[in-house]
């Protein structure tokens, strides 16, 4: 762990982020109290498009049986899940 005070986190910056890149942690500290910790961000997490096979399916077979148009069965299904 790095410890920086506000006025060298202020001039060496770059140098500090650098550091957080490579996986430090840094402490910024004002007047010995800390006040702020700069840490990696964590990579986000994928997230994988849902399967929509029983959507599809549902939707269908309330085509067949209501003869309705599409754009209200899929609005009739988004306020049932609501």
């Amino acid at each position: 762990m790095v410890n920086a005070t506000v006025r060298e986190a202020r001039l060496n910056l770059s140098r500090l982020l650098r550091l957080v890149e490579n996986g430090e942690e840094v402490v910024i500290r004002n007047r010995q109290a800390p006040v702020a910790r700069l840490v990696p961000v964590s990579a986000p997490t994928h997230r994988p498009f849902p399967d929509l096979t029983a959507f599809r399916r549902r939707l269908a077979s309330r085509i067949r049986r209501q003869g309705r148009p599409v754009e209200q069965l899929v609005r009739a299904d988004r306020d049932g899940r609501d």
